[in-house]
């Protein structure tokens, strides 16, 4: 069985690839998963983008000779071909797979992207008993890999971190490698004449991942945009925001809510009463819409929803992020229903 855990990614990237004809990365950040991905693309062909083909799933399990005709043709500039797939759809590629895991491709190497499948999918189980073949696991980074990967690009582009810095660019970035890499992108280009990153400079451009995305869940939430807060959330909890956090997020925002509404009726305007919350000027549009849909009733239902969850997600922790996902719908249902 070759099953690469995400402990071993580092090694594996380095060299270990060279080994597998077929090779499949999966998990829940789908940045990681795409950078790994294209890494491998890169080593493959050399750096000659020309050589590498994207393909999707259903492509591919709709022509089952498509996959087999790529792996084996040969470029015309020379060298090993890669090919990329993204897991799409709900169609099965095993079939157009199983010719070439029998017969490794000798010119080319393929490589699926997919998401968080579990042990049991088709795909992944029929890779990782195929001596040819891998299935790397992606998972959102946190202590020392996080660390480590944010050293590496810093020395890669020459720049260099005072102590407190580096602390709190580690805290704001998050796990999300695809928002980390933005994030430290921008810091990058605003440091770009000195190459020295000091604490000042990361409060000016970081912007930290989780907050920014609570906050697009509670505007979601609380504008009943049913199809946003689970997705959204999902997104936030693998940033590494606990449940209770979220929620706390939640209540604060209800009783900005409830003082908004106050000053309305104290003869303020809707506008006025947003910017006496000192809240960011992009959502001031979103949170006067709020204000409008919620009535002080339903504000103080939502409280009590809220409190119960915290409390409920405190005392069972594993259930945790189920828990405040039903709390925020219960809340969106509510006033979607308006």
């Amino acid at each position: 069985m070759v099953a690469i855990a995400a402990k071993d990614n580092a090694s594996f990237l380095k060299d270990g690839f060279k080994r597998y004809s077929i090779i499949l990365f999966h998990g829940p950040d789908d940045g990681l998963v795409s950078e790994c991905a294209e890494l491998v693309a890169k080593h493959t062909v050399a750096g000659d983008s020309a050589n590498i083909m994207r393909l999707d799933s259903d492509a591919i399990a709709n022509d089952p000779m498509l996959l087999t005709d790529e792996a084996n043709a040969i470029s015309m500039f020379g060298g090993m071909r890669a090919i990329r797939i993204s897991l799409v759809g709900t169609k099965s590629v095993i079939p157009s797979l199983e010719p070439l895991i029998s017969k490794p491709p000798q010119d080319s190497r393929i490589v699926f992207e997919a998401g968080d499948i579990k042990k049991t999918h088709a795909l992944r189980a029929l890779i990782e008993k195929s001596p040819s073949c891998a299935a790397v696991s992606c998972y959102p980074e946190e202590g020392r890999t996080l660390s480590a990967w944010l050293d590496a690009e810093a020395k890669d582009q020459g720049f260099s971190f005072d102590s407190d810095a580096r602390q709190a660019l580690l805290e704001a970035i998050g796990l999300d490698r695809k928002r980390s890499r933005s994030e430290v992108e921008k810091l990058f280009l605003y440091c770009q004449e000195n190459k020295r990153i000091d604490l000042n400079a990361v409060e000016a451009v970081v912007t930290d991942a989780a907050v920014l995305s609570a906050d697009i869940v509670i505007d979601a939430t609380f504008m009943g945009q049913l199809a946003i807060v689970e997705t959204e959330a999902r997104r936030v909890f693998a940033d590494g925001m606990d449940p209770s956090v979220l929620l706390g997020f939640a209540l604060r925002h209800t009783l900005q809510l409830i003082s908004i509404a106050e000053m309305v009726g104290e003869g303020h305007s809707a506008a006025e009463s947003v910017k006496a919350q000192r809240i960011h000027w992009k959502r001031e549009r979103n949170v006067i819409d709020q204000a409008n849909r919620w009535t002080s009733q339903r504000l103080n239902r939502a409280i009590q929803i809220i409190d119960e969850a915290t409390l409920n997600t405190r005392k069972l922790p594993a259930l945790g992020e189920a828990m405040a996902i039903r709390a925020l719908w219960s809340l969106a249902i509510a006033v979607s229903r308006r």
